[in-house]
Parts: structure tokens; C-alpha cells; sequence
């Protein structure tokens, strides 16, 4: 089975599903089929060949999913990317990737062209397209006669489960962009999995405010198009409620966020006030949600099952799920391995851990990824004989449930002793003031390193003091534990469009403030 086959056969199952939905038009299967044959076909007109580069730099939308499918079909890997050069990734990943063709957002053309200068790009805005460049077909400018000169028979380019479907860069956590290669095979893998433990149907509706560059929002589509549902897209999710009344209008059955996500709903929205009747249930991943906000919103929030989920772009998006009837006895757990997943703690680099023994996650898997684009030196680091390598410390409990106390690079060396960055936020959390909280380690002149923490209050006016702060944690946490300073702003740094906090950016705030305190002494 091949990525693009999950929506071919969709089509063929009900060809007047309805597959995407936006705030002022919806496609069915047999149209965004027939879309994603068009795009293959143009991509091939422009010179694009079995195993090429396809950027697309375009937010969600319809054109988007088709030519996703459609640089599938033509034999090439589709490169998602942020629509814009402001991105962490944008310019890193356009150099790294090569791409033989960019489909691009009109309106960031004139942004765009220093990027794209030598590569044949397909402009598209809503309903028209441009191309430019000596390998671009002469299509002319409307989108609909490019489309219909290449036609809409699906082409013939023989891949195989084992040839590249998607490269997805991601900065991860040092900052630098990587390009995770995913295979058909990989995502099919985990597609099928998350279908099996979701019990997703044909009648599933997911709201889908994730963008399509990061996997996470990649796996709603490819569950949802593999059982024939329905994706709606919705890019406003900086107006929270708006997105909250079309959930009610577009009777949708499944929402999926990341931890940002959650705080918004419940401390920045209308969500207490309104009922979602069709709602089935909701899902967290990207990133550990603190114990506290997990009870919040199981006391807030609509009242239907809530999947805890954890993963990594190297697996295609998902690798444990905590079942919704575990959650309230395993709090702060991430759960089991997904079907056809096996993870194992390792200690000391090679020995699996005991129960209760912090080590690092190792993963194994048909949907763990073959490595990195142009990186062998990571790629031989972080897969190896026994697994992808997460990076995430945890340890497993008697019961076989997983716990995460951290990643590797966020634990904080405070005098010898190892402190891990999220014990301390998820205690942060449980104060009654703090919206957001966030933890970096930063330079000590006597204890080496030591934590520092972020906090947003849940009152944009209110005033939180560090005083407070320091002598809730001094109640929780060893004294070590405790932040030495504590940094206020109105909003943490999340990276861009995915909602998940930025610590390369609180490193720099961090070493920004001390060095102007530094100055005033």
C-alpha cells in the first residue's frame, strides 16, 4: 500500500464523500482524487521524475492535500514546508532538500523569489496558478486550464512501499533542521495503527487546526482519508472561538491539539459555555501536557474520551497512546506502544532499564524512519541496531505504562545533580495564576547550571510575583529544584504555526535579560 492509495481507494469506496471541508468550500473524494491526478500530471509536464523533491510552501488547504497526493503519484517525495521564509525551516530545508519543482503561495511570491530563484515554481492562490522558470510548461494563468491541459488520469509511475513519500523538517530540539525521510511504508505503518486504537470510521469529522507541514497534522489527514472521513481545515485558530463555533456547525466528531492548544480552549475561549454534541473524542500530543492541565480540562472540558498521546516525526507521528479509560489512575503517563510499535528503556546505552529506572526511549517499528536527508552522521547516532533513539528519558511501570521525565538536553546539571525541566513546569502548572510555564537550564557562576523558568499568567493583566512562584515550588520541589529566576511575559515563544513552546528562543531571552542586567551592575 502506497500513501496515495489511501485516498484512490476512499474515492472508490464513496466517490460523493465528503473529504475536505473549509470555512466556505468543501471537495468530495472523487474530486480531490481527480485534483491530485492533475497535480501529478502538471508535476511530471515540468520535468519532476521518479525520487525528486517537491516543496510545498502553501498553507492547509485544498490545493495543498492535492498536491501532496499528486507529487506522490509522480514518483516524488513531497516536501511540506512552513509558507513562508520567516520560518525556522524554510530556507535551511529549500537549500537542503534540492527540489526539481516548489509549489508556492502567490501572494508571498516577490518574499519568495531570492529562495526559488533557479527552480521551477508553480504559483498557486485560490482557484489560479504561475508558472515560471525554463522547465515550466507554458499552462498559462489559470490554475483550472493547467490543470485540465494535464489531465486527470491518474499517472503511471511505479513506486514501491520503500521509496520516499514525504521529507518533513523539523528543528526539533537543538534548533538546526532536519529532514526526517518517511517512506510509504512508514506512513501507511502508523496510519493503519492509529486507525486500529482510535477506532476510526468513515463517519469520523476531525477539526484539524494543526499545520500539514508537522506530522502530527499530517497523521489527521492520513487516518482520515484512509477510512474515507471528513478533514476540516481551519487555519483561524488565533480566534479560538470562531473555530469552536464551527466545530458546532460542521458537527465534528474528533479534535487533536497540542498542550498551547488546551490552555487556549480553557483560559482564553468560550469552550465552558458551549456544547458539542457530535464531539467523540479529543487527543493531545506534541509535547508532555502537565498533570494539572489534564485535570483541568477533564473537569472543564467537553466530557468525552481524552487520548494522551506521544511521538516524533522520526515515526511518522505516533509511538504510545494512553487509552481515555487509564487516564485518572496513570495521570502523567503517555501510555503503551501503539500496534506494531516496541519500545524499550536503555541504561547505561545498551542494557534495558528496570521498572522505575530513568533511561532513554528506544523505538522499533515498520514506521520508524530510515533517517535523515543528507545527515548520515545523525542518521548512523540516532538509528541503530536496537531502534531510533528518542532523545526522551522515562522509565516503564510495573503495569507496562511509560512515563517521560524528560529529554536529554533538558536536563539541568544544578551542582552535580541531574533536574529534569519538566518536573519543575508541571509544578508550575498547578499554580492558580500560571496560564504557561516553561523551564531552561542557563549558566551559574556556583552551581554550574541552574533552572530558569518562563510563566504567562492566566490573566493577561495580572500580576504574578516571583515571590510566590518560588515558594509554591520550595512547597513541591527540593531546594535545588527550584528556579533561581523567573522571566514574565504575556505569551511563551511557540515555534511557528505548530503551538509548541520555542526553548531555543527562551535560551537567547534568557541570556538577553542576564546580559542586560549585567550592564546596569
Amino acid at each position: 500500500m502506497l500513501v496515495h492509495q489511501l485516498l484512490h481507494e476512499a474515492a472508490a469506496r464513496d466517490r460523493e464523500a465528503v473529504a475536505l471541508i473549509e470555512p466556505k468550500r468543501s471537495v468530495s473524494y472523487a474530486e480531490l482524487d481527480g485534483m491530485a491526478n492533475c497535480f501529478a500530471n502538471l508535476l511530471l509536464c515540468a520535468g519532476v521524475k521518479r525520487g525528486d523533491r517537491v516543496v510545498l510552501a502553501l498553507e492547509n488547504s485544498v490545493e495543498l492535500v492535492a498536491a501532496y497526493f499528486g507529487a506522490m503519484r509522480a514518483g516524488a517525495a513531497a516536501v511540506p514546508l512552513p509558507p513562508g521564509p520567516r520560518s525556522d525551516r524554510f530556507i535551511g530545508a529549500v537549500s537542503d532538500c534540492t527540489p526539481r519543482v516548489a509549489i508556492i503561495e502567490e501572494r508571498l511570491a516577490r518574499e519568495l523569489a531570492p529562495t526559488f530563484d533557479n527552480i521551477p515554481s508553480i504559483f498557486i492562490r485560490r482557484g489560479a496558478a504561475v508558472t515560471r522558470g525554463a522547465q515550466a510548461p507554458a499552462l498559462g494563468h489559470d490554475l483550472g486550464k493547467g490543470l485540465e491541459t494535464a489531465g486527470s488520469n491518474e499517472p503511471s509511475v511505479p513506486v514501491t512501499a520503500a521509496e520516499l513519500a514525504a521529507i518533513i523538517y523539523t528543528s526539533g530540539s537543538t534548533g538546526t533542521p532536519r529532514g526526517v525521510m518517511l517512506t510509504h511504508g512508514n506512513i501507511v505503518a502508523n496510519t493503519r495503527s492509529i486507525v486500529e486504537y482510535q477506532g476510526l470510521t468513515a463517519s469520523d469529522r476531525v477539526m484539524c487546526i494543526l499545520p500539514f507541514h508537522y506530522v502530527f497534522g499530517l497523521s489527521l489527514l492520513h487516518t482520515h482519508v484512509a477510512v474515507g472521513g471528513s478533514v476540516v481545515i481551519d487555519n483561524r485558530f488565533v480566534f479560538p472561538n470562531v473555530v469552536l463555533e464551527a466545530m458546532q456547525r460542521r458537527r465534528v466528531t474528533g479534535l487533536a491539539g497540542v498542550p498551547s492548544t488546551f490552555a487556549l480552549l480553557l483560559h482564553r475561549s468560550n469552550l465552558a459555555g458551549m456544547k458539542f454534541p457530535d464531539l467523540r473524542y479529543v487527543a493531545q500530543a506534541g509535547g508532555g501536557m502537565p498533570p494539572a492541565r489534564v485535570r483541568e480540562w477533564l473537569e472543564r472540558g467537553p466530557q468525552v474520551p481524552f487520548y494522551v498521546m506521544y511521538g516524533a516525526t522520526e515515526a511518522s507521528a505516533r509511538l504510545t497512546y494512553l487509552p481515555p479509560a487509564d487516564l485518572r489512575r496513570k495521570l502523567g503517563s503517555i501510555g503503551r506502544p501503539i500496534p506494531g510499535v516496541e519500545i524499550s528503556v536503555m541504561a547505561d546505552g545498551d542494557r534495558i532499564a528496570g521498572f522505575g529506572e530513568v533511561g532513554e526511549l528506544v523505538a522499533r517499528g515498520e514506521n520508524i524512519s530510515p533517517g535523515y536527508w543528507n545527515n548520515l552522521e545523525e542518521t548512523r547516532e540516532k538509528f541503530g541496531a536496537l531502534g531510533y533513539r528518542t532523545g526522551d528519558l522515562g522509565y516503564v511501570d510495573e503495569d507496562g505504562f511509560l512515563f517521560l521525565v524528560g529529554r536529554r538536553h533538558d536536563m539541568i546539571k544544578v551542582g552535580g545533580r541531574r533536574v529534569g525541566a519538566r518536573e519543575i513546569e508541571d509544578v508550575l502548572h498547578e499554580h492558580p495564576q500560571v496560564f504557561e510555564a516553561a523551564v531552561i537550564g542557563v549558566a551559574h557562576e556556583i552551581l554550574g547550571e541552574a533552572p530558569v523558568a518562563f510563566v504567562a499568567a492566566r490573566e493577561k493583566d495580572a500580576v504574578v510575583h516571583a515571590e510566590s512562584l518560588a515558594a509554591f515550588c520550595h512547597s513541591k520541589l527540593p531546594h535545588y529544584k527550584v528556579p533561581v529566576r523567573f522571566i514574565f511575559c504575556q505569551e511563551i515563544p511557540k515555534l511557528p504555526g505548530v503551538g509548541k513552546i520555542d526553548k531555543g528562543a527562551l535560551r537567547e531571552l534568557a541570556g538577553a535579560e542576564a546580559a542586560t542586567v549585567a550592564a546596569r551592575r
